[in-house]
């Protein structure tokens, strides 16, 4: 059987006299989980829908296993191909089983009856979503988790070679969102294709081997989460600032909203930090609305990396390079500028001695003490406590809260003690 099983090229759809979709490429492998991801509005149950066949595509194709949708009658269109929605309301007050069980119509012949092994198949399909006992329960008296817990089961107990989910995990809570997302991949192991709307990103980029990001109707990226769950994708589709960074523990990829920017409060403040010291502060200062710079970073330090993803303007050098006289030069202007220069907690060598130099140019110098989490600020030259001792001569010593405070208290940089 040909390994790809769902090919969808080109799809567009009008509603309203409105393009829903325009010119959508979507394919699915056995053994993948695609991710549809995008924005409200951005068409990705509609794209479900086309692809299930539940309504026709004003331009382009849908095949599964290289026989085309509009080909198939629907009887063998839901023996192919399973569409779990995320609308579980329900008119009548079936009982679970019998909600269960109106998916294996398709497999019955012309006024053939439920089987013992069909009504089997329902009860295996309940215990595997963990709703084990639910048989004779009714539907309608469901919670809204219970409900997508069995359309869940009902997609199993239908039984297809692809399987479209529409925000599968929207009414659950995250225990059990992280059972749905674990099954859909266990339904790829066992050589399908699975495809789900998904509005997590994080969810998306743990369980998801393909992403594919739709923005008003076009497909913006495509490929790996680790190809489209990039701050240059994201930004411009969602309409804000992201900054995407690697989940160590849970794996998979985090992605964060940023803060936009409060009303200029006027206070412009230079960070100079070292080994990540100053990662939380320049998230909080941007929070808090002020103008942030950063001082001198080496390239692929933790403070250099998120200046760079949020645009914040400083001076990178080399990854452990010395920082010399041209750096400092070329830092001082944004120190000058600054309203208040925070000299943040890092170790001091040789090499980054120069950013010592750098703070003693400020017109207000704020020494930020390290924290309970933060690495000591040590010195491995006696040239470096000299430099520090000499940089630092009648600047206030404040801990991170208590400037914090400070600056959400008056907006300005504290006062001179």
């Amino acid at each position: 059987m040909p390994a790809r099983l769902l090919e969808a090229a080109g799809l567009a759809y009008d509603a309203g006299g409105h393009r829903i979709l325009d010119g959508v490429c979507l394919t699915a492998d056995r053994g993948d989980l695609v991710g549809v991801i995008g924005p409200n509005g951005a068409g990705k149950t509609t794209l479900l829908r086309l692809v299930c066949g539940l309504i026709p595509p004003a331009e382009g194709s849908i095949a599964i296993g290289g026989r085309p949708l509009a080909a198939m009658r629907p009887a063998e269109r839901a023996r192919r191909i399973a569409f779990m929605s995320q609308d579980t309301g329900q008119a009548f007050a079936f009982s679970v089983t019998e909600v269960l069980l109106m998916a294996r119509y398709p497999w019955l012949a012309r006024f053939e009856g439920e089987t013992d092994a069909d009504r089997e198949r329902t009860r295996r399909a309940l215990a595997y979503v963990g709703l084990a006992g639910f048989e004779d329960r009714s539907f309608t008296d469901l919670s809204g988790g219970e409900r997508q817990l069995v359309m869940f089961a009902r997609m199993l107990v239908q039984d297809t070679e692809v399987i479209a989910l529409d925000e599968p995990s929207s009414s659950l809570d995250i225990r059990h969102q992280d059972r749905v997302f674990s099954m859909a991949r266990e339904l790829a192991r066992e050589r399908r294709a699975v495809v789900a709307s998904v509005h997590d990103l994080d969810a998306a980029s743990r369980w998801c081997s393909h992403l594919v990001l739709l923005d008003r109707g076009r497909v913006a990226a495509a490929g790996s989460p680790e190809e489209v769950l990039r701050s240059a994708n994201l930004d411009p589709v969602y309409g804000v600032r992201t900054l995407v960074s690697a989940n160590a523990a849970a794996g998979g990829l985090s992605v964060a909203v940023m803060p936009e920017r409060l009303p200029d409060r006027g206070l412009r403040v230079h960070l100079v930090g070292g080994a990540g010291s100053a990662v939380n502060l320049t998230r909080e200062l941007l929070r808090l609305g002020c103008e942030v710079t950063g001082g001198i970073a080496h390239e692929h330090d933790s403070d250099e990396k998120l200046w760079r993803s949020l645009g914040v303007e400083h001076c990178a050098v080399g990854a452990f390079s010395r920082i010399g006289e041209e750096d400092i030069d070329r830092a001082a202007p944004l120190v000058e500028a600054a309203d208040l220069t925070v000299l943040c907690p890092f170790p001091v060598g040789m090499g980054n001695l120069g950013n010592l130099r750098l703070a003693a140019r400020a017109r207000r110098l704020v020494v930020l003490k390290p924290g309970p989490g933060d690495m000591p600020r040590g010195f491995f030259a006696e040239e470096g406590r000299r430099v520090f001792a000499e940089a630092t001569a009648g600047a206030d010593a404040f801990g991170y809260e208590q400037l914090i405070e400070e600056l959400k208290r008056s907006g300005k940089p504290p006062q001179p003690r």
